[in-house]
């Protein structure tokens, strides 16, 4: 393993929220493994609803995607799907297949409006692999050379939502 692979495996580590942590409003007692029963008031359920603000970046019939509000970097966004999947096991292969194809867009507008060093996609499935909001998404995150990723939590406050607007525009117009 070359130490650049060794240091952005750590930076991931590092990045990642602590296991166990559980998005604010989830409802108590609900699944947070690989099973269980979908939980519509997860936070993605009800940025779906319009019940919370979210930045969006991109929408279609079947995907949205949005501005972290905890981001690990400038530009780290999320991919989720309007129907209610909790994690990979969940989602259907055809809005899987198209979610991955809106993410790689996404990457390439990233690239294109904020000209990372890289970009990675994490995607985490259940409480003990870190997953925190049970709605199944993706994160497209770019990374900068020299610039860790930042450790962010739930006890933190969401970034300036100006900010996320300003970047959000930078990708929007980045599609075009």
């Amino acid at each position: 393993m070359t130490p650049r692979i060794a240091l952005a495996l750590l930076a991931l580590l590092v990045a990642a929220p602590a296991a166990g942590t559980v998005a604010p409003g989830t409802t108590p007692g609900s699944a947070t493994g690989l099973t269980g029963a979908y939980d519509d008031h997860n936070a993605f359920a009800r940025i779906l609803k319009g019940m919370l603000p979210a930045t969006k970046v991109y929408e279609d019939s079947q995907v949205l995607a949005f501005m972290n509000i905890h981001p690990v970097s400038r530009g780290d966004l999320l991919v989720i799907p309007k129907q209610h999947a909790r994690n990979l096991m969940d989602i259907r292969p055809s809005v899987l297949a198209h979610l991955m194809l809106v993410a790689q867009r996404l990457a390439k507008a990233q690239a294109t409006a904020l000209h990372p060093d890289g970009i990675f996609l994490r995607q985490n499935n259940g409480e003990a692999a870190d997953q925190t909001v049970f709605h199944f998404h993706i994160h497209v995150t770019p990374t900068y050379a020299g610039v860790p990723l930042a450790r962010t939590g739930y006890d933190q406050p969401p970034v300036d939502p100006a900010e996320l607007a300003r970047v959000a525009d930078e990708i929007r117009a980045a599609m075009r």
